[in-house]
């Protein structure tokens, strides 16, 4: 009677979570892939006129972009591990992202750089460009807790429980 306990249960699928999980994989993928990273490339690219202070700033970028989109890979498994460094990763890598941009931002600000067509500050742009990758983060963040939370119980804990009757 007890093997048929043993028997793995199948996993239930939500629509709606896969659905999240989509959505968070896309804007991680523009937010933080593209628009994070591909700012970082841009301060690499032009490091000879930046600096070695906007190079690093660059490359700190481009990993916390790496973490990002990594946590948002790892929160499509329903495993305990890969839930709990999704959310190592994609708070580490936005802790990171966010420090950089004020950096950035700081930066750009007290050289005086405008955007030569409409004289805004070049501060804004990073800031409108980089700053949804918030978004994803805390969805990466949100779907792993609640993988962790909801994840049931093996047959064999069960078995271990002292019995009440």
């Amino acid at each position: 009677m007890r093997k048929k306990n043993t028997k793995k249960l199948p996993a239930r699928r939500s629509p709606l979570m896969t659905a999240c999980k989509v959505i968070t994989l896309l804007l991680s993928l523009w937010f933080s892939g593209a628009m994070t990273a591909l700012s970082g490339a841009g301060l690499i690219y032009n490091s000879d006129s930046y600096g070695a202070e906007l190079k690093n700033t660059g490359i700190f970028l481009i990993i916390s972009a790496v973490l990002m989109l990594s946590g948002a890979v790892l929160c499509l498994f329903r495993k305990k591990l890969p839930n709990i460094l999704a959310i190592l990763f994609t708070a580490g890598g936005l802790v990171l992202c966010l420090v950089m941009l004020h950096k950035l931002t700081d930066h750009a600000d007290m050289s005086g750089w405008t955007d030569k067509y409409t004289m805004l500050p070049v501060s804004d742009m990073y800031t409108r460009r980089i700053l949804p990758s918030i978004v994803p983060a805390a969805l990466t963040a949100i779907i792993a807790a609640i993988q962790l939370f909801s994840q049931r119980r093996t047959p064999q804990s069960e078995e271990k429980a002292p019995s009440i009757v």
